[in-house]
């Protein structure tokens, strides 16, 4: 039996394994959250960010979570005149659900090509729309750490920054139940869709602790990654069959679907 192995938090996996259900209905689902997000609910850091936002030329959320637990923590509607910057479909999606929309009369930017959905190309496309950062006021709101490579490039620029932790993530308990799937599939049949550096940090140092098990999955199962950064973490950790598959939902179904092809090869 082929299985895929999903690594998103809780309820982040739900659509993916919705797409995958439909275009790949063979594939048995394995779900296995490596992270946990844990949204911050401090009464003072609610009273802290409300301040923060009113001071605020452009707000970075570098994900879905930053955004729900951001929103949740503000307790007040997003003021239409603060833009908001995300790096992808996923954060554009969570904002549309919050109806947080350029046809709302909010100031929305992201990357409009699934393939420039990265720090990278959200600084391009930022860049399109103002050229001089310097005393700009820029507030990311994430977890624990993120991003690092954008933050600097605004810095470089001028501009003014401000890191804000809206959740932070707890890596999933060694003695997790959902650990004894994996102990029981065949890594040679398996596949793992991998989207974040911290996740597969993670997962790759309860694999080595595994003596009787886990050294296959490091050597035979199949890591698709979602963006090159992950890729090189993922071969660092000692992972031998790594694959790069462009970032979104959609893509990762059809990279899954090409590997689960590929096994009948």
């Amino acid at each position: 039996m082929a299985n895929l192995v999903l690594t998103r938090p809780v309820g982040q996996s739900m659509r993916l394994a919705e797409l995958l259900g439909q275009r790949v209905p063979d594939l048995h689902l394995i779900h296995l959250p490596l992270l946990s997000i844990v949204p911050n609910e401090k009464l003072e850091d609610s009273q802290k960010l409300k301040k923060l936002v009113e001071q605020t030329d452009l707000a970075i959320f570098v994900s879905p979570n930053a955004i729900e637990c951001g929103m949740r923590l503000l307790q007040t509607a997003w003021p239409k005149s603060v833009a908001i910057a995300v790096v992808g479909g996923g954060s554009a999606e969570a904002l549309d659900r919050r109806e947080i929309t350029i046809a709302n009369g909010y100031h929305v930017y992201f990357p409009k090509n699934p393939a420039n959905w990265d720090s990278e190309g959200l600084w391009r496309e930022l860049n399109q729309v103002e050229s001089d950062w310097r005393g700009k006021k820029i507030l990311f709101l994430r977890g624990a750490g993120g991003r690092e490579w954008l933050s600097e490039q605004f810095l470089s620029h001028g501009a003014q920054i401000t890191q804000f932790e809206t959740y932070r993530r707890v890596p999933l308990s060694k003695e997790a139940a959902a650990w004894q799937s994996l102990e029981k599939a065949s890594p040679g049949q398996s596949a793992c869709l991998l989207t974040s550096s911290e996740a597969v940090h993670h997962f790759a140092h309860y694999l080595k602790e595994q003596k009787d098990w886990g050294s296959d999955w490091l050597t035979l199962a199949k890591i698709i990654c979602s963006h090159p950064r992950i890729v090189e973490s993922a071969k660092n950790e000692g992972f031998k069959k790594v694959e790069l598959c462009s970032p979104g939902d959609d893509n990762l179904v059809f990279a899954s679907q090409n590997w689960f092809n590929s096994l009948a090869n």
